[in-house]
């Protein structure tokens, strides 16, 4: 089983981030992270990375082709030392020359030359200089060459897989555990209510009793944003409200540090934790950039469109070029885990402030473009909504028994709300570029009749880490003894309270025959007194 340098990839392009800036405008300047990629690594496992990848239903990723491209950027590194090398000793030959009236060559008092053979001697170094300083300029032409290329090659690699991982497609997923009984009997928690009353009820749509109680209004959204925005009227915004503050005090309560994020992050950033924020069109202009001629059928990295929203400035808009785009643009970020796991980027964290546990709150956005006629419904799936997202910075050896605690933080979570919800295990081909190992929590939502996806948490090992140069000091053993190292950190995320997906459960849970819901204890004290929802729960 491979082990080392999980996190070995990212979509993160690095410097190859490139976009035209045209004349006349001058361009913040700012250095993109360079990833950190263990190309020796995946050269030694390359036959085990690519089947680990076609396991995940990656089709363009190729380690042969890193092995190959590493192999030619040593021997190019090694050209240039060489080269090098030599330069060195024909300037020190000319330095010799030049300080002696009759210099000797290689130590041979025989070679004493007169002042025409000093001068022909010394054109005859000069040549040879100019020769290996021109082979020079050529190797590092290339070498950039290559190292671009490898970068571009060994980002499209996966991270690993935990070996308990089921192989396949969603069909695969394992479930773990279930918790609750909603889905076995033809009532729901009644909270004072007759349950005989409620043995036979229809479980009405959650958008239909969001209407009805007037919490809820999709028409104004669409008219001011477009199609798959809301706004949360009267008790529905105090319903949002009460899930982020219950999510953030039991966050706190567990040693979570809590943030409120930004809501946008620079492209190279969304792009290095796993995320793709470029076009189809872009992403093809980049392949043949770098020289790619393959065309690849099939995979979740080709043909899929980005579900990231891209941010622009009215002001830089206008002095780009038609099809041009700012060198490092911001990005609408699709969670917080962005910017959380990015705050730390580009640092060496002290090994006393792990496992660091943070908690962040933030506005999510997503295209969701192919989602069309897809649980579009009421607020199933939305191009905005309120998330509280947890991540955790973990030693490598901890991460497996970090995840445990946030899985176990979730279910403490759900199943304080009343919800009837299963854990699933997910298969190779759900779990994105960055995921180690994933798991999805699915609610079960008796009005659409079907499970609903409410959280994810993932181990991503240090397939982020390495990509955002995030690492801490920790112990290692050498020859002499244990010292200290920098090592890349282990990063985890998991989502706390989705708050449109949480709503959907607790509407069609909670509903009563009129139409009525009922506020899960565990929320009532952020609902300015309000235990049921109803029409006149609060002023519209």
């Amino acid at each position: 089983m491979l082990r080392r340098c999980q996190g070995l990839t990212s979509l993160c392009r690095g410097r190859l981030c490139i976009t035209r800036i045209p004349v006349g405008v001058t361009a913040q300047v700012r250095t993109l992270i360079q990833p950190s990629f263990d190309y020796r690594f995946i050269s030694d496992n390359a036959d085990q990375l690519h089947a680990n990848a076609l396991a995940r239903n990656v089709r363009d990723s190729h380690p042969h082709r890193v092995a190959k491209l590493y192999d030619e950027y040593r021997s190019l590194l090694t050209s240039i030392n060489e080269s090098r090398s030599s330069l060195n000793s024909i300037s020190k030959e000319l330095g010799e020359l030049a300080s002696r009236k009759r210099p000797t060559l290689n130590n041979d008092p025989a070679s004493g030359l007169d002042k025409v053979g000093k001068e022909k001697a010394m054109d005859n170094l000069r040549d040879n200089a100019r020769i290996i300083k021109a082979t020079v300029q050529g190797y590092e032409a290339r070498l950039s060459t290559v190292e671009s290329h490898l970068r571009y090659e060994a980002a499209k690699i996966p991270n690993l897989t935990h070996p308990d991982t089921p192989i396949g497609d969603e069909t695969q997923a394992r479930t773990v555990r279930i918790h609750g009984s909603l889905h076995e009997v033809g009532k729901v928690p009644s909270d004072g209510v007759n349950a005989s009353d409620l043995s036979d009820q229809d479980f009405k749509d959650h958008y239909d009793l969001a209407l009805n109680l007037g919490i809820i209004d999709m028409e104004a959204g669409a008219q001011v944003a477009g199609s798959r925005f809301h706004y949360w009227r009267g008790a529905g915004a105090l319903l949002e409200l009460a899930l982020i503050q219950y999510a953030m005090t039991r966050a706190v309560s567990a040693g979570f540090t809590p943030h409120i994020t930004p809501d946008v992050a620079r492209s190279s950033v969304v792009d290095a934790c796993g995320f793709r924020p470029r076009s189809n069109a872009e992403e093809a202009r980049l392949h043949t950039e770098m020289g790619g001629s393959d065309v690849v059928a099939g995979g979740h990295t080709q043909g899929e469109s980005s579900q990231i929203y891209r941010v622009t400035p009215v002001a830089e808009e206008s002095r780009l070029e038609e099809g041009a785009a700012a060198a490092d643009p911001l990005c609408l970020v699709g969670t917080a885990e962005i910017p959380l796991v990015a705050m730390k980027q580009q640092q060496i964290l002290d090994k006393g402030v792990l496992p660091m546990s943070l908690a962040g709150l933030s506005h999510c956005f997503r295209a969701e473009a192919g989602a069309r006629g897809r649980d579009t419904r009421g607020i199933y799936r939305l191009h905005q909504f309120t998330k509280v997202e947890l991540v955790i910075l973990s030693r490598p050896e901890s991460s497996d028994q970090e995840l445990s605690r946030l899985l176990d933080f979730q279910t403490q979570l759900y199943a304080d709300l009343g919800l009837t919800f299963r854990v699933l295990q997910m298969p190779t081909h759900e779990l994105g570029a960055s995921a180690y190992q994933k798991f999805d929590i699915e609610a079960w939502m008796p009005g659409r009749k079907a499970w609903g996806e409410i959280s994810s948490a993932s181990n991503c090992t240090d397939y982020q880490s390495r990509r955002l140069g995030i690492r801490a000091r920790l112990p290692v053993s050498h020859k002499g003894g244990v010292g200290q190292a920098p090592q890349f950190v282990h990063t985890l995320n998991a989502t706390a309270v989705a708050v449109p997906r949480l709503v959907v459960a607790i509407l069609e849970s909670f509903q009563r025959p009129n139409g009525h819901v009922v506020v899960p204890e565990v929320l009532r004290p952020w609902m300015m007194g309000i235990h049921v929802l109803a029409p006149d729960s609060l002023h519209k």
